[in-house]
């Protein structure tokens, strides 16, 4: 609604891309993610975990 959640995305696709690395996972799943970090469901561990299972270093 207020945009929060597509500065968030913009900024890790932005940071992810410029460390020289590829976030492998659905634009689908992602926008959960996202938003369960907004809803508190998720904390840092976990999100720290999750991209840790899902960037690669770019070819």
């Amino acid at each position: 609604m207020d945009g929060n959640k597509r500065t968030a995305l913009y900024l890790v696709d932005l940071l992810v891309r410029r460390s020289g690395y590829s976030l492998n996972e659905r634009d689908e799943v992602i926008v959960e993610t996202l938003v369960a970090v907004a809803r508190g469901e998720m904390g840092y561990d976990d999100l720290a975990d999750w991209f840790r299972q899902r960037l690669f270093r770019a070819t």
